[in-house]
């Protein structure tokens, strides 16, 4: 039978790869921290059930998590250029995918901060908690993300 941390932790499955996608950048690499992450804190169930906020428990963890991977990775040789398809011009340039690589070029601290607030929708109190920081620290991220962000999508668009 499961309990209320195993529950939790399942339905948090998404947010928390959503999370690690904004921060690592890769999907089969924020498909991997979830994973792990998932899987060190169920091991701990038991310390687990005596938290007071269990999603921002496993998201901290799973930022640590992914902050060691970025820090892991070796330098890559930068991806070859090669010429897009039409189609893939057209997918490219959607607007979706204009905020994400606008999302990509913030620092990683803007683009958390502002992933946490508009996509997962947590409060300034929580995502203070979340990263160990004031609320007002947090609302200047936001700030400065926010117009860092529109600075980006106006480079790419011309």
């Amino acid at each position: 039978m499961k309990n209320s941390v195993d529950i939790a932790l399942v339905g948090l499955r998404d947010r928390m790869y959503r999370y690690a996608r904004s921060i690592l950048g890769t999907s089969p690499e924020a498909e991997d921290a979830t994973h792990d992450t998932l899987e060190r804190l169920l091991k701990r169930r038991a310390e687990l059930a005596l938290c007071r906020n269990i999603d921002a428990f496993a998201l901290t963890a799973l930022r640590n998590c992914c902050i060691d991977r970025l820090r892991s990775r070796h330098l890559e040789e930068p991806p070859s250029e090669r010429l897009a398809t039409p189609t893939e011009e057209v997918e490219r340039w959607s607007t979706r995918e204009l905020v994400r690589t606008a999302m990509d070029r913030l620092p990683l601290r803007q683009r958390e901060v502002l992933h946490l607030k508009e996509i997962e929708g947590y409060s300034t109190h929580e995502i203070a908690q979340m990263i160990s920081t004031e609320e007002n620290q947090v609302r200047t991220i936001l700030s400065r993300g926010r117009k860092a962000l529109r600075e980006e999508v106006e480079k790419l668009m011309q």
